[in-house]
């Protein structure tokens, strides 16, 4: 069966603040208790309006004010963190909250080399219409996007230079081997004849996941060590059969004696098509800020994103169009569903972003209703 869960940005709407998007967080994730979901994750961001530049600390936060639902980050970018470091936050959580924390683990440590690469092509063309993009079995699986915009913003790169540590980027399985070696109370460093105990957390159920945007190293380690595995269908779309499909292929019983792949999806549903396309006019701006290497900016109110804006960033941005699910219930279900049986997914993992706290909620609340109507394939446990 499909489960549902849920990826919070922690937007800080236009005119809000960080307070009340950490009050939000924590009301969403008691809110998608109650609707079914699994999982309530929260992603990382740093020099945005976002406020989700701490996930541990906002998970502490969350697990506070929550019974069941899982809670992680997603996901940790091992390349600007030390293994033990992350292995000590979340293992500490583990041991005040058994059986409710998981441990996202990302690896960010091509990107530079990525956008190197970019500047060495010529622009990408005009972007091609919503409409026009490849589509499988209902599913819309475009061209890579361009990162010319980003590599050419100062402000992205001084960011990312402000929270990577300096020297040679660590190996991204190394480092995930240690994390489930201090885990298991396993880990000996060379040089010591005994290992170091990680205290709190050594013996936790905390559950380390893999996410990747690509075939390359992230499904790869994931599918070596038995681990489970998010394809990020919401930022590499065009990638995500094949490397749902790299993950499987890797796959040794290791933690998992299966493989368990979830696929993220961006998500906006509302009682009619009208009222959610109204709603997703905030993302346009948001997200090309994003995509110009800005930074987030607060989210924005439907009403100030005028007509000639929606045009011209839905055109510049015709693929992350094309690739949310945005209408009424049975709509977003529907694309939901085709995703899930493309990837074969156990899970899928819901971002939404709203001006307005309750569209948010009001948006997984209808998902969560209109899933569990679908056949056994696609219910919530």
């Amino acid at each position: 069966m499909t489960e549902l869960g849920i990826l919070d940005l922690v937007p800080i709407r236009e005119g809000g603040t960080a307070r009340e998007a950490l009050q939000n967080a924590a009301d969403l994730a008691k809110a998608a208790e109650d609707f079914g979901y699994r999982r309530y994750w929260l992603a990382e961001h740093h020099f945005a309006s976002l406020a989700s530049s701490a996930p541990a600390v906002v998970a502490a936060y969350v697990l506070a004010a929550t019974s069941t639902i899982r809670v992680g980050p997603g996901a940790v970018q091992l390349s600007q963190r030390v293994a033990a470091r992350v292995a000590e936050e979340w293992g500490t959580l583990a041991t005040l909250y058994p059986g409710r924390v998981d441990l996202g683990l990302g690896r960010s440590a091509g990107r530079a080399d990525q956008y190197r690469d970019a500047l060495t092509r010529p622009p990408a063309p005009t972007s091609v219409p919503v409409t026009d993009h490849p589509i499988v079995d209902g599913v819309v699986l475009p061209e890579p996007r361009d990162l010319r915009e980003l590599v050419d913003s100062s402000r992205a790169a001084t960011g990312l230079a402000l929270i990577t540590p300096s020297g040679p980027v660590p190996d991204y399985a190394t480092q995930v081997q240690e994390i489930l070696a201090l885990l298991a109370g396993e880990f000996t460093p060379e040089g010591l004849d005994s290992p170091l105990h990680l205290t709190p957390g050594e013996g936790t159920d905390l559950l380390p996941w893999i996410l990747g945007n690509s075939p390359g190293a992230s499904a790869q380690v994931a599918g070596r060590l038995g681990l489970p595995f998010v394809a990020n269908y919401h930022l590499a779309p065009g990638q995500t059969v094949q490397t749902a499909r790299a993950y499987r292929d890797a796959f040794v019983p290791g933690v998992l004696d299966a493989p368990r792949l979830a696929v993220s999806a961006d998500v906006l549903a509302a009682q009619s098509s009208d009222d959610a396309q109204h709603q997703a006019r905030s993302f346009l701006p948001w997200l090309d800020s994003v995509a110009r290497g800005a930074g987030a900016i607060e989210v924005p109110h439907p009403d100030s994103v005028s007509a000639s804006d929606v045009e011209r960033l839905t055109a510049r941005h015709s693929a992350r169009v094309a690739t949310r699910f945005v209408g009424n219930p049975d709509e977003v279900v529907g694309r939901l569903a085709a995703l899930a049986a493309l990837t074969d997914a156990d899970e899928l993992i819901l971002t939404t972003l709203t001006h307005r706290h309750d569209d948010r909620v009001r948006s997984h609340r209808l998902i969560s209703e209109a899933w569990r109507g679908l056949t056994p394939k696609a219910e919530i446990r």
